[in-house]
């Protein structure tokens, strides 16, 4: 089973470890927290990102928590993970650096959230378990996943594959409650789950809005939780739409809001 850790800095060597962020400043926080981790332990460290925003994201807060590691980006066209005759595989950028540092090194691809959806979900999933599979080995992996983009009638299903195909994982801090929600799906395949969430966890399946699936010994959402968490997630969206309203007229724009509200990622609806 999955091992929860509380920082990603402290993901151990020989990890295939996975971690759930809901913002781009959270997943910044998130890459310098485990690049703090392979400076600790001497190791040399590869990030790959297809996002030039994220990418500025990563630099600003490695610059100010671990400039030591300021040099582990790399920036590529599209994911990280291609397709190939056996499947999704790694660039050779990835494959390359692992065997150029046989005694182990820190790496992470960060595109998966990027291209994540209904259609793509299948594939990724497959690729985790692939990737799972070449352990044991002396290297540091990270697989960075954005909740909010985990399409919610698949919720149940990725992750506890996730979980299944990981060794160690970090769970998001982010406020929003239908990441809160989202991640008791998570519990019942961890080996060490946080106590103070096993409450709510009791209470989302007493409440129907998440079921025991005996099969599988997880956790699904029911379809009322499905809506439940469609509105938790779009909630902060909603809030921040509602603030720019107040804003506007406080500066007499009669009630027009400049600009678009941060969107729901079509997959969540």
């Amino acid at each position: 089973m999955m091992r929860l850790m509380p920082t990603q800095e402290e993901l151990p060597a020989g990890s295939h470890s996975i971690s759930f962020y809901a913002t781009r400043r959270e997943a910044a926080r998130n890459m310098a927290s485990f690049l703090r981790g392979a400076r600790d332990r001497g190791q040399r460290a590869m990030v790959l990102t297809a996002d030039d925003q994220m990418l500025g994201l990563y630099r600003s807060e490695v610059s100010t928590q671990v400039p030591e590691m300021a040099d582990s980006f790399l920036r590529i066209a599209g994911p990280h993970a291609r397709t190939s005759p056996e499947g999704l595989r790694p660039v050779p950028e990835v494959m390359e650096f692992a065997s150029s540092h046989p005694e182990g090194a820190t790496m992470c691809g960060d595109t998966i959230p990027s291209f994540l959806d209904r259609r793509s979900l299948a594939s990724i999933l497959v690729y985790e378990d692939w990737f799972d599979s070449l352990r044991p080995f002396y290297h540091r992996g990270l697989c960075p996943y954005d909740l909010t983009h985990i399409p919610i009638d698949r919720a149940s299903e990725a992750l506890r594959r996730l979980a299944k195909a990981h060794s160690h994982g970090v769970l998001s801090s982010d406020p929003n409650p239908g990441v809160r929600f989202l991640q008791l799906l998570i519990l019942p395949h961890v080996e060490n789950p946080p106590k103070e969430n096993l409450g709510w966890l009791a209470q989302a399946v007493e409440y129907g809005l998440l079921k025991q699936d005996r099969t599988e010994d997880g956790i699904e959402l029911t379809p009322r939780g499905e809506y439940f968490a469609r509105a938790l997630l779009a909630l902060p969206a909603f809030v921040r739409r509602a603030d720019a309203v107040v804003l506007n007229r406080r500066k007499g724009s009669g009630g027009r809001v400049e600009g678009r509200p941060p969107p729901v990622s079509p997959s969540v609806g």
